[in-house]
């Protein structure tokens, strides 16, 4: 059958309409994704694309091994470590990263060398391809040094509070760094070294010369948000914060006190894993901003331009004033470490830095010297007092594991088990089988070995050691260990 030629050919209505909505779509999701984009290069600040991403600061000519920007003194120090196997291991806050290298280089024998030639193994293990790569190359390779290592605030606590660390030097721990330490029944102790101005800076043309302490925190509380109701411009008061546990965000809200905290500022964008990503906003310089950090930041390392810093309650931050106590926000610069941790040399590294040598070597990298040596250090965290003791043998011993109740935030148990000499801390996690059962798993903090057990009011049955990586001396399958009554 032949179709006659004068037939009109109905209209795809639908085919029409989906191909109008797609294209919709499309448009949409570019222009939200260009959106992203954009914000992500406004708001991600100086990024993180220096030492495997630990830094925004291009720190060359500041480490150890190449160290012609540091400022040492014009004779050799009090104090001298000789032997490598005697030097803490050092890390910190990036605003103390030119400090702790000009100290170890002053203090450490030979450390360039040392620094320059583990480093120069580490690059050469990393990019050897190999299927088993050395562990140990790898942590120094990651983790910036070996002796003298970076990984900035966040992460220098979590190494200090696991045993990889001697040293941090920063700011004070915030409250998640204080709880983890609990929970490693771990004490952190910082001792002053030194002194800063944690300062707040707008763009160089904002008006606004000085803001009271007090407005600072109706700023950041959301009182007050707008700039003429401060003497300034009738602009919107765009006030950036920092990432929750760096150590500026964590010397805010010291500073803040009981007034919380706005929701800060954050922008999404796209991961190269998938899925959005939602940040918290870096200071960008646009019309309405303000934000806050420490004074050697902007002197010292120049990370922002075309700012100015701001007077607070009408004093400025000098190295002046830092040094009289007159400006209002003066912050510690501290060292912590373990209380557990009574090395030899990490208690001398301690006492030099309060010595005149020390004091003289802090000032010139950057800081104010203390006024008063004699404040003494601070105990950051408190020990839980309470715990259940297991006790029982087998071929290689006595045993001895204390369990300790579990946080009503977290995930896992602590335990310490204890054998001759050896003592291991470590975290017990509950899982829970197909038939419904528990099952336990006691695991180290380095993850060098698991076992599995049965636990539970009266004893731990040891079940399986599922691995071990390390030559700690473990209860052996079907050890049987006791609670005591207490």
């Amino acid at each position: 059958m032949v179709m006659s030629e004068n037939k009109v050919k109905k209209p795809h209505y639908v085919r029409n309409t989906l191909l109008v909505l797609l294209a919709a779509f499309l448009f949409v999701q570019a222009v939200r994704h260009a959106m992203m984009n954009s914000d992500r290069d406004k708001y991600m600040g100086h990024g993180f694309e220096y030492m495997n991403g630990y830094s925004s600061t291009d720190f060359s000519g500041y480490h150890v091994y190449d160290g012609e920007k540091l400022n040492l003194l014009d004779h050799s120090v009090s104090f001298h470590i000789e032997r490598e196997e005697d030097m803490p291991v050092l890390d910190g806050a990036e605003a103390c990263y030119p400090l702790y290298n000009a100290i170890a280089l002053s203090v450490y024998d030979n450390i360039a060398e040392i620094e320059k030639d583990i480093w120069k193994q580490a690059e050469n293990e990393m990019n050897s391809r190999k299927a088993d790569l050395d562990q140990e190359l790898m942590d120094v390779y990651y983790c910036n040094g070996k002796y003298v290592s970076f990984t900035n605030t966040v992460r220098a606590y979590d190494r200090l509070i696991r045993g990889d660390v001697d040293i941090v030097f920063g700011a004070r721990p915030s409250a998640n760094q204080r709880r983890d330490a609990t929970y490693m029944y771990e004490q952190i102790e910082t001792l002053p070294i030194g002194r800063e101005a944690f300062v707040f800076f707008v763009e160089e043309d904002n008006p606004v010369e000085s803001l009271s302490s007090e407005q600072v925190r109706a700023i950041y509380h959301g009182d007050i948000t707008n700039w003429r109701e401060v003497g300034g411009k009738n602009q919107e008061i765009i006030a950036f914060q920092r990432p929750e546990d760096s150590g500026s965000q964590v010397v805010m809200k010291y500073f803040m006190g009981d007034v919380s905290l706005k929701e800060p500022k954050t922008f999404e964008y796209d991961s190269a894993m998938g899925g959005v990503v939602k940040q918290v906003a870096q200071y960008h310089n646009e019309r309405g901003a303000l934000g806050y950090t420490f004074r050697y930041f902007l002197n010292s390392l120049q990370q922002e331009t075309h700012v100015k810093m701001l007077k607070i309650d009408g004093i400025e931050p000098s190295v002046e004033n830092i040094r009289n106590g007159t400006y209002p926000i003066i912050v510690d610069v501290v060292a912590a470490r373990l209380v557990s941790n009574q090395k030899e040399n990490v208690c001398n590294l301690l006492d030099f830095l309060l010595s005149d040598d020390g004091q003289k070597l802090i000032e010139k990298n950057g800081y104010a010297p203390l006024g008063d040596r004699k404040t003494g250090s601070r105990i950051e965290n408190e020990l839980p007092d309470s715990y259940e003791v297991y006790r029982g043998s087998d071929e290689n011993g006595e045993w001895e594991i204390q369990l300790f109740p579990q946080p009503e935030d977290y995930w896992a148990r602590l335990f310490i088990l204890k054998h001759d000499d050896q003592t291991v801390k470590g975290q017990i996690g509950t899982y829970i089988n197909e038939d419904g059962s528990e099952n336990f798993d006691l695991f180290d903090h380095r993850f060098l070995f698991e076992i599995n057990a049965d636990v539970n009011d009266e004893k731990i049955v040891i079940q399986d050691l599922i691995y071990n990586k390390s030559d700690i001396l473990l209860p052996s399958q079907g050890t049987v260990l006791t609670k005591e009554e207490q």
